[in-house]
């Protein structure tokens, strides 16, 4: 042995939020596609209330110019 040390590695990425839906348009209100699993539906129901949520703030703050 040369005293050398060889190192290897992967790198795997393992994606769970393999389902979206698109809900809403750009041009009205504004788009939001939600990433989950839809074998898990109320994880992902969760997601898409919290989505829908920020999207409903995000025009309150543009309507009062706070963005």
């Amino acid at each position: 042995m040369s005293g050398e040390i060889q190192i290897s590695h992967l790198h795997r990425t393992i994606d769970d939020c393999k389902d979206s839906i698109e809900i809403g348009t750009p041009g009205k209100g504004g788009a939001i596609k939600v990433y989950g699993d839809a074998s898990d539906p109320e994880k992902f129901m969760r997601k898409i209330r919290n989505a829908v949520e920020l999207r409903k703030r995000a025009q309150e703050m543009l309507k009062e110019g706070d963005a």
